[in-house]
């Protein structure tokens, strides 16, 4: 007799707020396995994690993500990423209360070990992200944050993230704007209970990023660099559709 699979990392059963394609809470709950199966919006953060060394070089964390992730599995992506849950997206009818940031302080906590305070994160930016892979489609509005400081006491969660990576910010921008082929990093493999294993030098390549079709590496890695630089870090949206007031007033 067969046994029904449950995914550890990804529980399939995780309470979504859906969103409007304008990006808007509707206050209707699906599980995330649904959410994923049928490609409804719904909302999602990232965290860019960068800083400067004690030389002033600016520098990016970046995360290869566990193979038993249910979308991208083993792809190089941002510092770290996550889901609002029912009840946690910006604006919706459905919370109870709590820091406005709370999912995003949850997330950095569990994914690497990290406490920090919800005034350290910089808002820069929202993106509307579209992609599919066999057996589902994921449409996320996602509100991008920088945390412009070196992270210590890293304890990443061996089954969320497969390695760390540290990347010099110019060279993955460079990397990137497809101006050179590779960019040297260090990754540090994750063991059970969050040890890094000793680095490795590796050679990262533009495939083993999470692919975009919007500039958003490129956006960040300016973003990030402006930001590094003593530079308003600005605002900006990607993907953004019109909202529909908008479109009836053209």
């Amino acid at each position: 007799m067969s046994e029904t699979y449950v995914n550890p990392v990804d529980p399939p059963d995780e309470p979504f707020e859906l969103l409007d394609p304008d990006g808007r809470p509707t206050g209707i709950v699906k599980p995330r396995h649904a959410v994923h199966r049928d490609g409804d919006w719904h909302g999602a953060f990232h965290v860019w994690i960068a800083w400067r060394d004690k030389s002033g070089s600016p520098f990016v964390l970046l995360q290869r993500r566990s193979r038993w992730k249910d979308t991208m599995a083993g792809m190089v992506d941002v510092s770290v990423g996550g889901h609002y849950r029912a009840g946690e997206q910006p604006g919706s009818r459905l919370r109870r209360g709590g820091p406005a940031q709370s999912a995003v302080l949850r997330e950095l906590r569990e994914e690497l070990g990290l406490a920090v305070r919800a005034e350290a994160l910089v808002p820069v930016g929202r993106r509307w992200m579209e992609c599919a892979g066999p057996g589902w489609v994921d449409r996320e509005v996602q509100n991008i944050f920088a945390l412009p400081a070196a992270p210590k006491g890293l304890a990443p969660d061996s089954g969320e993230v497969e390695a760390l990576l540290i990347v010099a910010l110019a060279d993955l921008r460079g990397l990137v704007a497809r101006e050179r082929e590779m960019a040297p990093a260090r990754e540090f493999p994750v063991r059970a209970r969050g040890v890094l294993d000793a680095p490795r030098e590796v050679a990262l390549t533009v495939e083993q990023l999470v692919p975009d079709d919007d500039g958003y590496w490129e956006q960040m890695a300016e973003t990030l660099l402006r930001l590094l630089a003593g530079v308003p870090a600005g605002w900006f949206e990607l993907g953004r559709r019109a909202p529909r007031s908008e479109e009836r007033g053209r």
